[in-house]
């Protein structure tokens, strides 16, 4: 006889729910649904006769991962990119000739994850062309929002020192008036995204999902949010849903990219489009959702490299406004909220998240009230405490990346603001916890690593879970930082509840409690009972990920599973 019953004893089992710290002993599944989560001598009175039994050997099992801010294809693509995360010009230089040489045949060459303060000089394309001078070099900043290109990348891009810069971006250029080969922001998004994407087949996007999709189950994610869906990229995961046996292996929440080029009108018409993809993406008959759940705005840039819209001057002097004006917001967002879609803000400097705030606010005053429309704010890197204030007074979901402050990364985000007191607030994690905010985690991939684990190693510690060498702080202002540290509970519930929660599924997503689907990840450490120090190892410590009560991927047989005879 054949049941969908299952049951789980001999566990450490973390349920995410809000005041429950008891690591519980067993779990039984009905189907793809939690059906109880309790001690193992009650479980095995009321299920032990229900179907098979499995014991999980002591092991530590946590609710899915969701992953609240990710760049799905982008991440995929990573994968493929000469890796130059901390390395200086010569370094960069030998980097690209070791891969032109492996590579051969390649038609260009693209890199991720350069550090301004690491290079040891301003990027310049003469620098890329020292050693790559014929074919296009394209390679992109630890946070995305800046691109080095050599000569020949910027030639066939048809970009010349008179075109104009795009609204809110930047082809930077010296004192002669020559382009240096280094983009800003919308000079990035609004043109080297879509050249590069331009060079890819759906088949291309296909393999470059099926890298990303592998690399989550790996790492015990369940769900994930898309922070910048367009056409190209929708196309793919819609025929990966088709194509592939059984199509995407967890469910995908979209948000649509708002580019801020073009009139208006122009911007108004891509939040419909939006809406029109997400009402017909809802009559698809599937158990794992692709879905769009609203859109994705840049308001402003980043700290690295001085584009952050902030109240006050960074320590050149510049203060740079935003990407887009608030009556701009105001417009896109009131339309966005009307049609039921959420809107995500990636809002990193102090005036940014003021002025997202302001635009909710004109959103929920002219819109017929509704259930909360649960607004994001993506990143907050630099916020007031009134912001913070504000924002849980208005439901205001503060979307947050822990791994942004890894030491690795640090450095130069001070240097840029000059050690102010801004400095001394720096990720203020815990004020969010205090105010009892809504707070969803994610990793911005692939802005930085993926892996939720050492994400979760930051959180908690603000130690590095990229670079475990790096020598543990001793500069007094940055240790006391460690007064924004979460407890560990909290920054699990935050990658599980809370990223739930902010996507509309909490409540059958991010939780192991009676009625919720049944996802989760079965970890081979224990940072409960051995201290979070080996959260620096958990990304290879996931065993299996289960999805709507499916075990989905599996690094080896590590449970033991008895089947009943009497079932």
């Amino acid at each position: 006889m054949t049941t969908s019953k299952r049951l789980f004893t001999n566990g450490r089992i973390f349920t995410s729910v809000e005041e429950d710290t008891t690591l519980h002993e067993a779990m039984a599944l009905d189907g793809n649904t939690v059906e109880y989560v309790g001690s193992s001598v009650e479980a095995e009175r009321l299920y032990s006769k229900s179907g098979p039994i499995i014991d999980l050997e002591g092991r530590v099992v946590l609710p899915g991962i969701i992953d609240a801010h990710t760049h799905l294809i982008m991440f995929g693509s990573s994968f493929t990119k000469v890796n130059m995360l901390g390395l200086d010009a010569s370094q960069i230089q030998k980097a690209l000739v070791d891969a032109r040489v492996s590579r051969p045949n390649a038609e260009y060459l693209c890199g991720k994850a350069f550090l301004f303060d690491a290079i040891g000089e301003t990027p310049h394309r003469r620098i890329l062309d020292e050693v790559i001078p014929d074919i296009p070099v394209f390679i992109d900043s630890a946070d995305l929002h800046s691109c080095w290109l050599n000569s020949k990348a910027i030639e066939v891009m048809g970009i010349t020192a008179d075109t104009p810069n795009p609204v809110g971006g930047e082809f930077v250029k010296d004192d002669q008036g020559n382009l240096t080969g280094l983009f800003l922001e919308t000079a990035v998004a609004d043109h080297v995204w879509p050249y590069i994407a331009s060079l890819l087949t759906l088949q291309d996007r296909l393999n470059l999902l099926d890298i990303a999709f592998e690399a989550y189950l790996a790492t015990g994610v369940t769900g994930l949010a898309d922070m910048a869906m367009e056409e190209q990229d929708l196309q793919a995961l819609e025929e990966y849903h088709k194509s592939r046996p059984g199509g995407i292996p967890i469910p995908v929440h979209a948000y649509w990219i708002v580019s801020p080029k073009g009139t208006p009108e122009e911007h108004l018409e891509t939040v419909r489009n939006a809406a029109s993809h997400r009402d017909r993406l809802a009559r698809l008959d599937s158990d794992i959702p692709l879905t769009i759940n609203g859109i994705k705005i840049i308001s402003d840039g980043v700290v690295d490299s001085c584009t952050a819209y902030l109240s006050q001057p960074y320590a050149d002097a510049s203060l740079p406004g935003p990407i887009w004006t608030l009556d701009q917001l105001k417009s896109v967002i009131a339309l966005a909220d009307s049609l039921a879609l959420q809107t995500a803000v990636h809002a990193i400097g102090d005036a940014a998240s003021s002025s997202a705030l302001d635009a909710f606010e004109y959103a929920i005053a002219i819109n017929p009230p509704r259930p909360a429309p649960r607004f994001r704010i993506e990143h907050l890197e630099v916020v007031s405490k009134a912001s913070i204030e504000r924002l849980t007074r208005l439901g205001v979901v503060a979307s947050l990346q822990p791994v942004h402050a890894d030491p690795i990364y640090v450095p130069n985000w001070r240097k840029q603001l000059g050690e102010d007191e801004r400095c001394d607030r720096a990720f203020p994690w815990t004020e969010y916890h205090v105010a009892h905010s809504h707070v969803a985690f994610g990793s911005d991939a692939p802005t930085a690593p993926h892996h939720p684990f050492p994400n979760l190693y930051t959180a908690t510690t603000r130690r590095s879970g990229i670079d475990p060498k790096l020598a543990p702080p001793t500069d007094p202002r940055i240790l006391a930082l460690d007064r924004f540290n979460l407890k560990l509970e909290t920054a699990i519930r935050y990658y599980t509840a809370g990223s739930a929660y902010s996507l509309k599924v909490g409540d059958t997503k991010g939780q192991l409690r009676p009625g919720s689907s049944a996802d989760f990840c079965v970890l081979s450490i224990d940072p409960f009972a051995d201290g979070v120090e080996t959260l620096r190892e958990a990304q290879a410590g996931v065993m299996q990920t289960w999805v709507g009560g499916k075990r989905i991927w599996s690094k080896s047989i590590t449970c033991t599973q008895i089947e009943d005879e009497r079932s």
